[in-house]
């Protein structure tokens, strides 16, 4: 599929530009008392959720994977509509078709995970590849590429054509339990389904051509495994009692929060655990 127009000449901007934003957002998500439940990437979306309290505390992410696993009933509507998932490669350049069945993964090149009030929470980047949907009748093609996934709004962050970061689906949260951390083998492990947001299925209609995509389907199973730093304790960096069943009564509470704007700031992720969870940011 090599007669389909590369998009290899911006890609060490947009890794810069990925860098960069991730520092800004998790310095904004760590130094906020309470912020609008929309993904900061996607500042126009209308899909409301929830509010998102401060942090209360922080640790890197050093390491890990994503596995995106397309449902069958997904995949059924695509070839219905003449669509193939192709493999991107990290120069934008589309390889093999991906089979039924097999997931796309992506390797975590930074990120960093937060307490947000008992649920998982943080900002993890993942490398330069990704996924094109190409419309094998017309030779449209939507491009997904630049994946983030924003724990602390349950969203899968991604760009379209190299166009604005939009959240391409939605997840729901996942509480801190033994389940979805593991002190010992310093992990976080998720799994849950990502629905398509309305914005998504808007823009991948419009780019391939088609009506294939319907806002809320359940677009993809997402299995992750995230490494945690292996310099700071677990326990202590995201304020968990022994048990893993409460946050630290001591740290600040929701409503403390919301009146102190700035204080909670003291308590969460410093400096150089930012530098940590983004080393190759620049500035």
């Amino acid at each position: 599929m090599s007669s389909l127009p590369s998009t290899s000449a911006a890609r060490p901007r947009s890794v810069a530009r990925r860098a960069g934003a991730a520092v800004a957002t998790a310095a904004v998500a760590l130094g906020l008392a309470i912020v609008p439940g929309v993904a900061a990437a996607d500042p126009e979306s209308t899909e409301a959720t929830a509010p998102v309290a401060a942090p209360r505390g922080a640790i890197a992410v050093v390491e890990g994977a994503t596995q995106f696993a397309v449902t069958p009933e997904a995949l059924k509507r695509l070839q219905q509509h003449d669509l193939r998932l192709v493999r991107l490669d990290a120069k934008g350049q589309t390889r093999e078709a991906v089979p039924a069945g097999v997931p796309l993964r992506l390797d975590v090149t930074s990120g960093v995970v937060t307490n947000m009030d008992g649920r998982i929470g943080g900002r993890v980047l993942y490398e330069d590849r990704g996924l094109a949907v190409v419309n094998t009748r017309t030779r449209q093609v939507a491009r997904l590429a630049e994946f983030e996934s924003d724990l602390t709004r349950n969203a899968v962050l991604a760009t379209v054509n190299q166009s604005d970061t939009i959240a391409i689906g939605r997840a729901p949260s996942q509480r801190i339990t033994r389940e979805t951390l593991n002190v010992a083998d310093r992990q976080v492990r998720l799994t849950s389904p990502v629905r398509l947001s309305g914005r998504a299925a808007e823009r991948l209609n419009r780019v391939t051509g088609t009506d294939a995509f319907e806002r809320g389907e359940t677009l993809a199973r997402v299995t992750s495994q995230f490494h945690l730093d292996e310099e700071q304790d677990v326990r202590e960096a995201l304020g968990l009692d022994k048990d893993l069943d409460s946050v630290d009564t001591s740290q600040s509470t929701r409503q403390e929060a919301q009146e102190r704007p700035g204080s909670a700031a003291d308590e969460m992720a410093t400096e150089e655990n930012l530098r940590k969870a983004f080393p190759n940011a620049a500035g």
